[in-house]
């Protein structure tokens, strides 16, 4: 799927989910918790990517003093 379908995908998802929504809370409780899940899937690939290197020998890519 290229990044147009891709936007346009999550924007579909995002309009149908946002007309389900009984109240404004809990359209706000779901933004927080697609925010939470979002990151969260971020730092576990993060680290799964830094143990990676690490495991390979590949110090340089596992250091992270530079951020």
């Amino acid at each position: 799927m290229d990044p147009i379908e891709w936007s346009a995908s999550v924007y579909a998802a995002a309009a149908a989910i946002a007309r389900c929504a009984e109240s404004q809370e809990e359209l706000t409780r779901l933004a927080l918790l697609f925010t939470q899940l979002g990151t969260t899937l971020s730092t576990i690939a993060a680290l799964q990517a830094l143990n990676q290197n690490t495991a390979a020998g590949d110090a340089a890519a596992a250091d992270l003093s530079s951020l």
